[in-house]
């Protein structure tokens, strides 16, 4: 891997303990590289333990790439931050600990890198021997630097420089904003290289140097080692961490412009010739427009012809004057009326309006025939709502946020349901306090809750789900179970995962576990 992937991670010359790990993996048969840099906050007890469980929760969830890879990476930082918040309520000693953390997955086959940020790690790109910071840090210090305030020398300096506004672990999900993370894609061409590093070197070497560094004709490797001896001989005042990838595809340099003459050259000897001799094709090329000429003037005699015997038969309708005979050579006949036939055409005119007077008088006598009414459909009804089950629906709909908070208090008796609860969100947290139960209504064969295909991280906590044949119907790795029970549910998850028709699948479905317990874990 070291030709387009490697890790490397130093305690520095100050700390005992290295509180930073580091993510240089490859999955999915090689078709994706994952380029992470954790930095542990709060410690020997807290910040290495935070970084850890980060790491275990990344590879994890990042062991089979989806579609959508932003998604599939707040996913993980979500399940990641849980897992610090859960395991500081279990052990007091660990409540200071938190991770900044930096990601990067690289899709070789198309060209691109997603990413993920939150903290004071950083993601860099190197195109063209120039170095683009892609992320921002999440600290005073990081936004005045970003923000032009001040220089990146006064930023390595200043003694506020180690504080961040946002990290893993600090909180519940539910006090996490839309914004929480820095995320986006980006091209990553051939040639493009991607540096990950937690602040132990960012703090110490600044950008020049680390564009120096990167521009050397040495591999990987080699230069993620030169990083972490240039930030040890500024102080290595703190952790180092550098993860380098590189899309080692070789560049596509565009060709030179053929002369647009030349552009023609291999078809000169291959125009085709006439088979005849111009000599040859002359009198036929005469004789085909001296046909088209003869053409032409009798068309226009028979038009004259038609004219004269139409003007005839308007002016003279019972003359039995013959009409001008057709010019020599069109072949038309016209029939000249004779005295004989003119009885048979009065009788025929007579006919005609007696039979347009019947219809006039059968029109205006008679009214318009009226098409049989079709009758009216017997609509099926619908089952209202139950007021409980009506207060739900209504309580979900007008939720402005995204955690729906719910007491055994608002239902009188457990809400019974005839449909399903659809949901929509991507985001959606549904908390109890106390057990708030669900039962299937009579004859309902839905499940209790149906989440859409668009839906990127919902929280059921506290529920009890009872008498369903299937408590909750999920797309893919979505849905996070805390203490929910599942009362006489025949199947009480379902997940589905949607693929292209006829495709190649590779991958299992292992996941994050579900643990069944007695007993509820706080």
């Amino acid at each position: 891997m070291a030709d387009h992937l490697f890790g490397i991670t130093d305690p520095g010359k100050e700390r005992e303990n290295n509180e930073d790990v580091f993510i240089a993996e490859e999955v999915m048969q090689n078709q994706f590289l994952i380029a992470g840099v954790i930095d542990g906050v709060g410690g020997y007890e807290g910040g290495e333990v935070a970084a850890a469980l980060t790491r275990d929760v990344l590879l994890d969830e990042l062991e089979v790439i989806g579609g959508d890879v932003v998604a599939q990476l707040q996913i993980a930082c979500y399940l990641a931050n849980e897992e610090i918040f859960a395991k500081k309520l279990e052990d007091k000693r660990l409540m200071n600990m938190a991770c900044v953390a930096t990601i990067a997955v690289i899709d070789r086959q198309q060209n691109l890198f997603h990413y993920i940020h939150v903290g004071d790690t950083r993601l860099y790109l190197f195109r063209d021997n120039s170095l683009v910071k892609i992320s921002h840090d999440q600290s005073p210090v990081g936004f005045l630097e970003d923000s032009g305030r001040i220089t990146e020398d006064a930023a390595m300096q200043h003694p506020k420089r180690n504080m961040i506004n946002q990290a893993l672990g600090l909180g519940s999900r539910e006090e996490m904003t839309d914004s929480y993370f820095e995320s986006g894609s980006s091209p990553f061409l051939p040639g493009d290289l991607i540096l990950v590093c937690s602040d132990g070197l960012t703090d110490l070497v600044n950008k020049e140097e680390i564009t120096a560094i990167l521009n050397l004709t040495v591999t990987l490797e080699e230069k993620g080692k030169k990083l972490v001896e240039a930030a040890n001989n500024a102080g290595g005042k703190d952790n180092i961490t550098i993860v380098l990838a590189k899309n080692d595809k070789p560049a596509v340099l565009p060709g030179a412009v053929r002369p647009a003459a030349d552009l023609f050259t291999p078809f000169k000897d291959d125009v085709r010739k006439p088979s005849a001799e111009p000599d040859t094709i002359a009198p036929l090329v005469e004789n085909v427009e001296s046909a088209l000429a003869e053409a032409d003037h009798k068309i226009q005699e028979a038009e004259s012809v038609v004219k004269e015997v139409k003007s005839f038969v308007v002016t003279n309708p019972f003359q039995p004057v013959a009409p001008p005979v057709p010019a020599a050579g069109i072949n038309q006949q016209v029939k000249v009326i004779h005295k004989g036939n003119k009885g048979v055409i009065i009788l025929l005119s007579v006919l005609c309006l007696l039979f347009l007077a019947s219809t006039a008088w059968l029109f205006f006598t008679s009214p318009p025939v009226k098409l049989k009414d079709s009758g009216s459909l017997n609509p099926v009804p619908v089952k209202a709502l139950n007021p409980s089950e009506k207060l739900l629906a209504d309580t979900l709909a007008k939720l402005k946020g995204d955690t729906l908070k719910l007491t055994a208090a608002m239902f009188s008796t457990p809400v019974r349901l005839s449909k399903s609860i659809a949901i929509t969100r991507d985001t959606l947290f549904i908390q109890t306090a106390g057990d708030v139960i669900l039962q299937a209504d009579s004859g309902f064969k839905g499940p209790a809750f149906s989440l859409a295909a668009n839906c990127k991280y919902v929280v059921l906590d506290q529920l009890v789900l009872e008498n369903f044949e299937t408590g909750v119907v999920s797309y893919k790795n979505v849905l996070d179970l805390k203490n929910v029970r599942f009362n006489h549910c025949k199947f009480p998850l379902q997940v589905l995962f949607e693929f292209p028709d006829s495709s190649y699948v590779t991958g299992r479905v292992t996941k994050r576990a579900y643990q069944a317990d007695s007993l509820a874990k706080k």
